[in-house]
């Protein structure tokens, strides 16, 4: 039967070789190698090269939001916008045409210490886009007008944030933290749009876009071949000295804003990070923060906010306003308990230190090696938390527990705890 004759054939023994004889020689690996460096006009670079297919860039401009003025106020985000558009050397549409051919994938955003243009493309190919990118960050939109017709896509970043409540707490979190209208404490999204003028926005351009205050974080290419093209290149970008991103201090203070949650009540509390080396157990400290809040089933996260010469770490909560106040509680109690005696850290920094450098050498390598680089720090070493100890841990807790804290409340704010309340937690 049918079925017969296909369990003989299952169970053919081969008697002769394969007649295909494949010549197998795979690619050999080699250890990836991060090297930094200052090019011609203080242009930093910083490259991880590794056998890789494909090649990855972060081409950032130092200076987002935090960097704007009052008459500037959302020039980052429509720049962000405009990243593609097209300048006078070259439209929008003959960009993106170039960057297609040569099947790169690329996008660009803002965030409140840079403009980011991402772009990935394959390893024979990287030459003509990074050329190509280069080149759009040199020259400005050929009119004003390009720059006006894109504010209605711009605003799309404004509606999604206007529909985030989470991502509006941690925004009033970090202007409890630094303070209002400071370059950290003002939001992203502070100003209108339709009030920057373009004339507005290419002033802020032509104050940032300039070659000291350009950094490129590059995965998959060596140092060299990418310096080789940047030679080439980099005098089209005007000269100029790097933005001045001096340390902001931690002030702690509070900012209750009451808005319609279906009377949800939405709380952020933050202490400061410091930097370098002396941060590292405060990323423990996090993770055992979101662990605990887990277990318990909270409804509440921990994170971590990153920023060039500042950092933060907190909790956020969501809902009625007693229920937030018993997590407060919760939370505040677990640091006490940390602080007195910090339990067994050794699977928690494993799994963030495995957690960093899948993220190093996977596809969010460029991010940190940009991240690390405008701290300062060594991206091979900054996410390796294994040396970290219980008791830095506990000193870190202890730390927080006399910090004056960053405290927001979002939404129903009538019978949530107060800054004094809070503080009173701590002590």
């Amino acid at each position: 039967t049918a079925a017969v004759s296909k369990a003989r054939l299952a169970t053919l023994v081969a008697t002769e070789e394969f007649p295909i004889k494949a010549s197998l020689s795979p690619k050999a690996t080699t250890a990836a190698v991060i090297k930094s460096n200052t090019v011609e006009g203080g242009l930093q670079v910083i490259t991880r090269d590794c056998t890789s297919s494909f090649v990855s860039l972060k081409f950032a401009v130092a200076g987002g939001s935090s960097a704007e003025t009052a008459s500037t106020r959302g020039s980052a985000n429509l720049l962000a916008t405009a990243a593609f558009a097209g300048n006078t050397n070259r439209s929008g549409v003959e960009l993106v045409h170039h960057l297609e051919s040569v099947g790169a994938s690329f996008h660009a955003y803002a965030d409140k210490e840079k403009i980011v243009y991402d772009v990935k493309v394959l390893a024979d190919q990287a030459e003509s886009a990074i050329a190509a990118v280069v080149n759009a960050i040199a020259l400005p939109p050929r009119a004003g007008y390009v720059l006006d017709e894109l504010k209605d896509v711009a605003q799309l970043e404004y509606n999604k944030f206007a529909a985030n409540p989470s991502a509006q707490l941690r925004e009033l979190v970090q202007e409890a933290a630094f303070g209002e209208g400071s370059p950290l404490g003002a939001s992203r999204f502070t100003g209108s749009l339709k009030k920057l003028s373009a004339a507005q926005a290419l002033e802020f351009r032509s104050a940032q876009f300039v070659r000291g205050n350009v950094v490129i974080a590059a995965n998959g290419i060596s140092q060299e071949r990418l310096g080789a093209v940047l030679g080439k290149t980099v005098d089209e970008i005007p000269a100029g000295a790097a933005w001045n991103t001096s340390a902001l201090p931690f002030v702690g203070s509070d900012v209750k804003v009451r808005a319609d949650l279906d009377g949800v009540s939405r709380v952020g509390l933050a202490f400061p990070v410091p930097a370098g080396e002396a941060g590292k157990p405060y990323a423990v400290l996090n993770a055992l923060l979101a662990a605990k809040l887990s277990s318990q089933k909270q409804c509440a996260s921990s994170f971590l906010d990153t920023f060039r010469q500042n950092s933060l770490f907190g909790v956020e909560m969501a809902g009625q306003a007693s229920g937030v106040a018993q997590q407060l509680e919760a939370v505040v109690a677990e640091l006490k308990n940390i602080a007195a005696q910090c339990p067994s850290i050794d699977a928690v920094k494993q799994k963030l230190t495995l957690e960093y450098f899948l993220a190093l050498e996977g596809t969010c390598s460029t991010e940190k090696l940009l991240c690390a680089h405008l701290r300062g720090l060594n991206a091979q070493s900054v996410g390796d938390l294994r040396s970290v100890t219980p008791a830095s841990v506990s000193a870190a807790a202890a730390a927080s527990l006399k910090a004056n804290p960053a405290y927001a409340v979002l939404g129903a704010t009538a019978g949530t705890p107060s800054y004094a309340a809070v503080v009173n937690m701590l002590n």
